[in-house]
């Protein structure tokens, strides 16, 4: 498994930029051709049978793109627009938005210390909520843990509880506690404590709470939180995973990863999605007023810097990624500060680029984890954003 579940810094997205030109053919038939030649391309290096892709500009509609199979079974039935990926640490921004309403009906104040709520995690007081969402609080990651690790090979269908996670990195009775980190680091433990925080103030589960107050009033119909287990009718439409990285889980690479439960990522990336929820999700996240008050998306998008973790005003091209709550903003020299993001899991990645100019949204999903060294997802996003520029001109960002 990535020890984040995200990758925040290897994905300099608007790098060496390919050159827009005349293509003499459909937007539909641009992207799904861009679709089906990365899908040829990166299947075998990156160990994926299937891509799913939407995009949405402005108040039209939005357009979805697949290539591939459930599995890399031979005759597996190809997916489709409905077909389900693990999303994982997308998750992290609807923790995040929890907690935000919470605070908003003066369930919390995340300027509190967390362990006001979670005093039996007294080793770590002095964190407060928000600096558990912005990657500020110093946790140790659980999901760096051989622990862990060792328990997906040995026991893939292990129920984990929040309170086991946490256990994993939390200091030993008798031991003096470990130093923290400094400044920012990624850690899922944070959001595990996050979702803690939500069920001890509202007396209800994390899965209970994410439905009642964000799944069913934005009517996600195509997003689940299958915890501890899948019911039969969304695991008819999970697209199986794959594992491709030799460095933090050896003993998986190359082989499928059932959709077992995801009870290991929880409140930090438990979450499963196709591409045309995730649109609407990051459009009622950043763009539609039904989900957050303005002083709430300000919360949600005061960035801290992934150099040092003190607070910056905005990405520039010397400040390229800040971390907000469960969100990121990257810069480009082109296009300006867009806002981004990518899940992972031990079988599955998930992005989704938003460009507030021009209110461009792209989403994809793949069923597969890799090393750093091989994800190459730049080429797909970048020639999709590029098709729908030179599609509609207008559209261009400008920033000098």
């Amino acid at each position: 498994m990535k020890k984040s579940l995200f990758m925040v810094g290897t994905l300099a997205f608007f790098s060496g930029l390919p050159a827009g030109g005349a293509w003499g053919e459909s937007l539909d038939n641009k992207v799904q051709t861009i679709l089906d030649e990365h899908y040829q391309n990166r299947r075998e290096p990156e160990f994926f049978s299937a891509i799913q892709l939407s995009t949405k500009v402005g108040d039209g509609d939005i357009k979805t793109y697949v290539v591939g199979t459930k599995s890399h079974a031979p005759n597996s039935p190809p997916i489709d627009a409905k077909s389900l990926f693990q999303i994982g640490s997308i998750t992290k921004s609807f923790t995040s938005v929890l907690l935000l309403q919470a605070e908003a009906e003066n369930k919390v104040n995340l300027g509190d210390d967390f362990t006001t709520y979670l005093p039996e995690y007294d080793h770590w007081n002095g964190v407060t909520i928000t600096q558990l969402l912005n990657m500020t609080s110093g946790l140790p990651n659980y999901s760096d843990s051989p622990t862990l690790n060792y328990g997906f090979v040995q026991s893939p269908e292990r129920i984990w509880q929040d309170k086991e996670l946490v256990d994993v990195v939390y200091p030993q009775p008798n031991l003096p506690a470990p130093p923290l980190n400094t400044g920012y680091a990624y850690t899922n433990t944070a959001y595990t404590l996050g979702g803690l925080v939500l069920e001890k103030v509202y007396g209800q589960s994390y899965a209970e709470l994410i439905d009642k107050k964000l799944l069913q009033p934005l009517e996600l119909n195509n997003t689940f939180y299958p915890i501890p287990s899948y019911p039969p009718d969304i695991l008819d439409r999970m697209v199986e995973g794959s594992s491709f990285n030799p460095y933090t889980n050896p003993e998986l690479a190359g082989k499928p990863v059932a959709n077992g439960n995801l009870s290991w990522a929880g409140a930090a990336g438990g979450l499963v999605a196709n591409t045309e929820d995730i649109i609407n999700w990051v459009r009622a996240l950043f763009v539609e007023d039904q989900l957050l008050s303005t002083e709430q998306k300000t919360q949600l998008t005061r960035l801290v810097s992934l150099i040092t973790g003190k607070l910056i005003d905005g990405t520039t091209s010397e400040e390229q990624r800040g971390f907000g709550l469960g969100v990121v903003q990257g810069y480009h020299e082109d296009w300006g500060q867009y806002w981004f993001y990518q899940g992972e899991t031990i079988g599955h990645r998930s992005f989704y680029l938003y460009f507030p100019c021009n209110e461009v949204i792209i989403s994809a999903l793949f069923n597969s984890a890799v090393d750093d060294q091989n994800n190459d997802v730049k080429p797909l996003l970048v020639g999709v954003y590029e098709a729908l520029l030179d599609d509609q001109p207008s559209l261009a960002c400008k920033t000098k």
